[in-house]
């Protein structure tokens, strides 16, 4: 059984997210999980498009700065869900997924999703906006949902790839990018960097 060394791995993930490493998988890439975590937080009259991508970039540039070598390529994502003005994170509690989701319910709202490759210290990002549309959701079916555990750790307090997909009614973009990593964008990104399987 061989061993992967910093000299035959060239991709990293800065994520622990299940849902990235099954997307980069999707694409058949071999990679390696870097645990390179970031503090969140939006600057102050930050947009939410702004803050997306500074922190994919952020998270890919901390993994970048944790390995040896520079002829690596590191990848960072991040994903907010916005209604309005608003941002959506991952929800505190029970409370507070039942807020997001009694306010995205029968409305449309983006789902942005950043990634970012870093490569020899440069870097390259681009950004996706998908919108999804939920339907009109019950009280008793949001507190059916937040019981079943899946909204815990998910901006907006949903997975598309679960029991949430039945909320939604009509997704015009990136089912990846909703998920998590607009694989797309990033088969694009490392093909601008240079990377090959």
């Amino acid at each position: 059984m061989q061993t992967l060394t910093n000299e035959s791995t060239l991709l990293y993930l800065a994520s622990g997210s299940p849902r990235r490493q099954e997307l980069l998988r999707q694409l058949e890439l071999k990679f390696e999980v870097i645990n390179a975590p970031v503090e969140e937080v939006a600057l102050p009259h930050e947009s939410p498009p702004s803050y997306v991508r500074r922190i994919a970039i952020e998270k890919a540039l901390a993994g970048f700065n944790k390995v040896a070598g520079k002829q690596i390529w590191v990848i960072g994502g991040d994903t907010a869900v916005v209604l309005g003005d608003k941002v959506f994170g991952k929800p505190k509690n029970e409370a507070d997924a039942c807020r997001m989701l009694t306010m995205l319910s029968g409305k449309t709202h983006t789902v942005l999703s950043a990634v970012a490759v870093v490569y020899d210290g440069q870097v390259f990002s681009e950004l996706n906006q998908t919108l999804v549309t939920f339907r009109d959701l019950s009280h008793e079916e949001i507190l059916a949902y937040w019981r079943s555990e899946e909204p815990q750790g998910k901006a907006g307090s949903y997975a598309i790839q679960g029991l949430g997909a039945r909320f939604i009614e009509k997704i015009e973009g990136s089912y990846s990018g909703v998920m998590g990593l607009p694989l797309y964008e990033l088969d694009q990104l490392l093909a601008a960097s240079g990377y090959s399987k």
